[in-house]
């Protein structure tokens, strides 16, 4: 299959070009056009992925009474993601009991399907001052057993943990050397913590300015050492949860390569506002904000064509593309997409001259997306 005459954006450059795929990759990328299928008035994009979502279209990662309801809320969820142009995602857990995490473990490792390469546990260690919408009765010290468990039953799909480095700086150590990414997040950390996890190999900060110690002149803490060590740091674009401005400001300061854009989606995300859950936690959503019971923040409604246009509003359409799909490939390993080059996998979202989504593309076959 050859696409041609179509805007392709890459981390690099953009041009008007022509893109080969062979048997679910991409083969050759060119300049110019010839014959194939003419995408006039089009631009390609890299599939999207969103390395921290709990869930979305009315589907919830941890919230299933059975193996086949996951597996079937599971496949629900990937329909849905498509239709906004994620085509790589990883299921991500809240804190809850050991039990039900170890069975959501399970049953991640049952899943064959590459577009969901592993999950990210959110918790159980992180601190219960910042919380935030999580449950405090399930939160526990770091427990590497517990752990190896997780991995064994998941198949070694556990990419990432969020964990608070103040419950135990060696911990994380023991995670790297499993091959787990560490991302420092829901923590209470001053500066010289935080920065001590960077240079023990935690390489992702999980969605700056939320649920962590707050920036102050005189107590720098985890924002500053994040900014200054993190590989890789989250931000949620969706200007609730991060003021535009202050996004436009990471972007100068940490720069378009480091950011890695998330929605932290819930269950809400392309849905409107009403009464939804995340994990155990009842969450009412308002004017697309999600709030507990107490006002505090439970994820998002972001999906992540939204964040797409957010970022490319706010730094152009080649820093989107690394925001949303080549950075948040690289900051869990995934070196096979995430980029238009040849040799990597042939996903793809094409996009109108408003950032309207017309075709996605997974390993290069054409995935039926309904309008919403």
């Amino acid at each position: 299959m050859k696409i041609t005459n179509i805007r392709i954006i890459t981390p690099y450059k953009d041009f008007l070009g022509t893109i080969e795929i062979e048997r679910g990759i991409i083969r050759r990328v060119i300049e110019g056009k010839e014959e194939g299928e003419d995408m006039k008035g089009l631009i390609a994009v890299p599939g999207l992925i969103d390395i921290h979502t709990h869930g979305i279209g009315g589907y919830d990662f941890t919230s299933w009474n059975s193996e086949e309801e996951f597996l079937n809320n599971l496949t629900k969820m990937k329909e849905e993601y498509i239709k906004h142009g994620v085509t790589t995602f990883l299921p991500t857990t809240v804190t809850l009991p050991k039990e039900v995490l170890l069975e959501a473990c399970k049953a991640v490792g049952k899943v064959q399907d590459d577009s969901i390469p592993g999950m990210h546990l959110e918790g159980p260690f992180i601190s219960e001052k910042y919380a935030g919408a999580q449950d405090i009765r399930y939160i526990r010290a770091p427990d590497l057993s517990e752990v190896k468990q997780c991995m064994e039953l998941s198949r070694n799909k556990v990419k990432t943990i969020t964990l608070a480095p103040e419950k135990g700086l060696e911990f994380i150590d023991s995670l790297v050397a499993l091959g787990i990414h560490v991302s420092i997040g829901h923590t209470d950390a001053d500066y010289e913590i935080a920065s001590r996890a960077f240079l023990l190999g935690a390489d992702r900060t999980t969605h700056i300015f939320n649920a962590m110690r707050p920036l102050h002149h005189r107590d720098p803490g985890v924002i500053l050492a994040t900014i200054n060590f993190s590989p890789f740091v989250e931000v949620i674009p969706d200007f609730i949860h991060v003021d535009k401005e202050l996004i436009k400001f990471l972007i100068k300061v940490v720069g378009e390569d480091r950011l890695v854009s998330v929605t932290d989606s819930i269950m809400a995300a392309g849905l409107g506002d009403g009464e939804y859950s995340l994990g155990k936690m009842s969450i009412t959503v308002k004017g697309g904000r999600a709030l507990t019971k107490f006002g505090k923040l439970a994820g998002s409604t972001l999906t992540m064509d939204k964040a797409f246009v957010n970022l490319a509003s706010l730094a152009g359409l080649q820093a989107a593309v690394k925001m949303t799909s080549y950075n948040p490939a690289r900051a869990i390993g995934l070196s096979d997409r995430g980029v238009i080059m040849p040799g990597k996998r042939a996903d793809l979202v094409l996009l109108d001259e408003k950032l309207r989504i017309v075709k996605v593309f997974v390993k290069g076959e054409e995935v039926e997306v309904s309008k919403y």
